[in-house]
């Protein structure tokens, strides 16, 4: 699988197995928040910014084939990931930036969107246009970062200079790592209603999900993050000693950055 420039994180192989990863470890949550939005079957639903389709895949199982479920995402390395998948409904597909995508007005019962508006440079413009694309009495589902709290213990300086040449990361592509404290005015400001806002932070040691979570991303990423100038060499491997020693210590433990669950409703 060929490298993609189009998505900040990367399209290959190394990364498709860590998203698939990262969702076994999050799966939880998501289905807790389409559970409170009601999502059954024979809704329409977009999933916005899709990637290879790991949480499109657990949506179309609810839908049956009485739903209907819409894939955008940027990248063709994912599409092609998407083409092989044997769905249960059935599923249309948008290889289109969200900002230049032009959707459907009024169209779906439900718009999901995980780790996407992250990525956004201009919430306002993506939430008026999740706006205009939901039925009346539809629902947006939004799960991304206030990213507060993330911790390991017993400190590391190391695994501080490393969260924050992530937040670097993803100020530098226009991004922005506490999106979820903004998505709620934004979404007001698009004409939603019945706003629900639940934050969610995961916690555990070296055996855990989370904290393997964060061993599948940071020390590869640390290295993305030294050769685009954000992390000195003497800091990344500061980070790598202090993280091996915290793998190998049984009384380590991780704490997840805030990952919000923004629930809102088009008005009817």
């Amino acid at each position: 699988m060929s490298q993609e420039p189009e998505y900040l994180l990367g399209t290959n192989d190394s990364e498709l197995a860590r998203l698939e990863f990262q969702h076994s470890v999050w799966r939880d949550l998501t289905e807790g928040a389409l559970d409170r939005a009601g999502l059954g079957p024979g809704a329409k639903v977009l999933d916005l910014g899709c990637g290879p389709g790991f949480v499109s895949q657990d949506i179309a199982s609810r839908l049956g084939p009485s739903g209907h479920l819409t894939c955008l995402d940027e990248s063709p390395v994912w599409h092609r990931v998407l083409s092989g998948v044997d769905w249960p409904c059935p599923v249309e597909r948008i290889e289109k930036r969200i900002e230049d995508a032009a959707l459907p007005e009024a169209e779906y019962d439900l718009v999901f969107s995980r780790w996407v508006f992250s990525f956004l440079s201009d919430v306002d413009a993506a939430a008026a246009k999740v706006f205009r694309s939901l039925k009346p009495g539809g629902r947006v589902v939004i799960q991304d970062y206030n990213h507060e709290g993330i911790s390991v213990f017993p400190r590391s300086a190391g695994f501080e200079s490393v969260v924050r040449c992530t937040r670097e990361f993803y100020r530098d592509y226009g991004g922005d790592a506490w999106v979820a404290a903004a998505l709620p005015g934004a979404l007001r400001r698009a004409g939603f209603t019945e706003l629900e806002v639940q934050p969610n932070v995961k916690a555990g040691g070296p055996g855990s999900g989370v904290f393997q979570w964060a061993d599948v991303f940071f020390p590869v990423f640390s290295g993305v993050f030294l050769s685009r100038g954000l992390m000195t060499r003497e800091e990344r491997l500061q980070f790598l000693d202090e993280w091996e020693a915290l793998k190998e210590n049984p009384d380590a433990l991780f704490f997840s950055p805030i990952v919000c669950d923004v629930i809102a409703v088009k008005p009817g």
